[in-house]
C-alpha cells in the first residue's frame, strides 16, 4: 500500500467530511476513497472513521492521526519542492470577491499562468466568505478587517471608496452637500453589508453613520455601478473600478471630504507550518502587479 497516497486521501475526508466530496476534489471516485481510507485502516490496525448513511465522523484514532498526517504531508511536499526545479506545478486553486476577481485578478491570474506552464490554476470567482479548507482554497483575497485568526494574511494594498451618483440622479433628487441632507436620498449598497439602511462615512470630524434609505441592493461590485450609472441611488464604489464611469461623466463624485472608509486588500491562506511554493510566488507576482493598479 501507498501510505503517503492513503494519508492524502484521509486527510482529505478529514476536512472535508465526506468520502465523495473528498473523491471529487481528488478526482477519484468514491469506492477508491472508501478502499484508501479502509486500507490505511487496515495497515494501523484502528479505526479512523465512523460512518453511517448520513453522516461520517473521526473516531478519536482519526483525530490524533489527522492532527499528525498534516502536518507529515506538508513537510514531504516542501522537501520535494526544496530539491526540485524553480517551475511550480501542482493544482493553485484561488478565491477571490467576483467584482475584484474580474476587473484585476483574471488578468494577474492568467499572466501568472503563462509563466509557470506546469502550473494548473483555478480561479474561483465568489462574493461570500469560504471557508479555505473546506473548499481546497489555496489563497483567497479578503477585504478590511479579517475575521478568521487561522489564516496567515499578506496585505497587497489599499482600495480607496467614495461617495458617488449620476449626474441625471442629481439632477432630480439634488446635489447633497452635508451628511444630515444625505436622509432625504436612497442608497445603492452591497445586499451583505453589515451596516443595513446607514451608511458609514469618514468626514473632518471622524467616523459617523447617516441613515440612508436603500433602493436598490446587489452582491456584485459590477452590478452596483451599472445600478449607480442608472441612477437608482448614491453611494460607495472602488474608486479604480469606476475610473472610467467617473472620466465620462456617467457618475460624478459628491461631498468629498467624506468617503468611505478605505478597504485593506489581504492575500490570506490557511495557518501551516510550510506554505508552498505555488502560493508564495502567485503572492508575490499578485501584490507586485496589484501594486501598478490600486
Amino acid at each position: 500500500m501507498d501510505v503517503l497516497a492513503a494519508m492524502k486521501v484521509f486527510v482529505r475526508v478529514a476536512e472535508l467530511g465526506s468520502l465523495s466530496a473528498a473523491g471529487r476534489d481528488l478526482k477519484l471516485s468514491q469506492p477508491a476513497v472508501s478502499q484508501k481510507v479502509n486500507a490505511l485502516e487496515q495497515h494501523l490496525g484502528v479505526r479512523l472513521v465512523n460512518r453511517t448513511t448520513r453522516q461520517l465522523s473521526l473516531t478519536e484514532a482519526g483525530q490524533t492521526y489527522y492532527s499528525r498526517a498534516k502536518p507529515v504531508l506538508a513537510a514531504v511536499i516542501e522537501a520535494a519542492e526544496l530539491v526540485a526545479s524553480s517551475e511550480l506545478t501542482g493544482h493553485l486553486r484561488i478565491q477571490a470577491p467576483t467584482g475584484f476577481g474580474q476587473m484585476y485578478l483574471a488578468d494577474i491570474a492568467i499572466a501568472f499562468q503563462l509563466k509557470h506552464p506546469g502550473l494548473t490554476t483555478e480561479l474561483m470567482l465568489d462574493d461570500r466568505y469560504v471557508d479555505l479548507t473546506e473548499q481546497a482554497v489555496d489563497l483567497a483575497i479578503r477585504f478590511g478587517t479579517l475575521r478568521s485568526s487561522g489564516l496567515i494574511a499578506r496585505r497587497l494594498g489599499t482600495l480607496r471608496r467614495i461617495l458617488v451618483a449620476a449626474p441625471d440622479y442629481l439632477d432630480q433628487h439634488g446635489i447633497p452637500e452635508t451628511p444630515e441632507e444625505l436622509s432625504t436620498h436612497r442608497q445603492v449598497r452591497f445586499s451583505w453589508a453589515a451596516t443595513d439602511d446607514t451608511m458609514p462615512l469618514i468626514g473632518p470630524a471622524g467616523s459617523l453613520l447617516v441613515v440612508v434609505e436603500t433602493s436598490f441592493l446587489a452582491n456584485n461590485t459590477f452590478v452596483l455601478t451599472k445600478a449607480l450609472v442608472g441612477g437608482l441611488g448614491l453611494g460607495g464604489a472602488q474608486l479604480p473600478q469606476i475610473q472610467d464611469e467617473l472620466a465620462a461623466g456617467k457618475l460624478v463624485q459628491i461631498m468629498p471630504v467624506y468617503q468611505y472608509a478605505p478597504l485593506d486588500v489581504h492575500a490570506v491562506f490557511p495557518m501551516s507550518q510550510y506554505v508552498p511554493a505555488k502560493v508564495r510566488g502567485f503572492t508575490d507576482h499578485l501584490k507586485s502587479a496589484l501594486a501598478k493598479i490600486i
